[in-house]
């Protein structure tokens, strides 16, 4: 008895030290993720005269560029909660998952639309691109200070995994479609990247993903099989439907309520002055 004793005090051990790590588990998982994209698309610049090499070879290598930054999106909507699920949340779990969200959704994405042409514009695309990881490191920095307080409910700014797929998602249709990617498409990367960063640093709200748990785990059992579904059969029409809805959606919302404010302002001023 004291042996099935002991044998049952060794394996709760065990699982408390494993618990903890969990989540930095998960969150490794994405930055392997968001490497796997930048050595991708590394390798694609390595070949020689690349633009002539096999397209269908080129498309495949920039659709698992892509697709590796896609994967880590979905993993990092799970380490924070399971961490908050396994009450084993930490200063460190969210620092570590900053720097991971800073390969992963800064770097990978910028290596990535580099590759696909921003090149070709020399140090003006080197710029554009840099620019945009400066305001993802900035974007998650507020985050993990403002965080508890006034992203309690919503967002402030874009959040660097939406930010992320709004450049990865078009090079993913493209590539699943194979469309030789076109000039304004390398033009729209060159402005989209510091536009993107811009709305990230700004002070712009977003919503967050409402808690599933009111639904009912049966509707939200058959809602995910539909996602998942579709995002496996049409993954570049779903992944930029899903980013480009989501970043325009509250985006016009904020423009409308400056202009509304504004309107209402001046003819508050009108009567006054009149």
């Amino acid at each position: 008895m004291d042996k099935l004793d002991k044998n049952n005090n060794l394996k709760l051990l065990k699982k408390e030290k494993l618990v903890p790590i969990l989540p930095n588990l998960i969150t490794t998982a994405g930055l392997i993720l968001g490497l796997a994209s930048i050595m991708s698309s590394i390798s694609i610049i390595a070949i020689p005269g690349y633009s002539e090499f096999n397209q269908e070879v080129i498309f495949r290598k920039f659709w698992w560029s892509a697709a590796f930054i896609g994967i880590a999106l979905l993993v990092d909507c799970f380490d924070g909660k399971v961490a908050r699920a396994l009450r084993t949340e930490s200063s460190f779990g969210t620092s570590y998952d900053s720097l991971s969200d800073l390969i992963s959704f800064g770097v990978a994405p910028s290596v990535l639309i580099y590759a696909w042409g921003t090149s070709m514009y020399g140090k003006i695309g080197l710029m554009s691109v840099f620019f945009y990881v400066v305001c993802v490191a900035l974007r998650l920095a507020r985050f993990n200070v403002q965080s508890k307080d006034s992203e309690k409910d919503r967002f402030m700014g874009l959040p660097s995994p939406m930010a992320a797929g709004l450049l990865f998602s078009p090079i993913l249709l493209f590539s699943e479609f194979q469309i030789a990617p076109f000039s304004l498409m390398f033009t729209y990367y060159l402005f989209a990247a510091p536009i993107i960063g811009l709305v990230m640093v700004s002070e712009v709200s977003y919503m967050k993903l409402p808690n599933l748990s009111k639904f009912g785990n049966f509707n939200v059992l058959v809602g995910g099989a539909i996602i998942i579904t579709a995002v496996i059969t049409n993954s570049g029409i779903m992944t930029v439907a899903v980013t480009y809805t989501y970043f325009l959606l509250d985006l016009s919302v904020c423009i409308y309520k400056l202009f509304r404010n504004k309107f209402s302002a001046d003819k508050q001023a009108e009567i006054f002055n009149g």
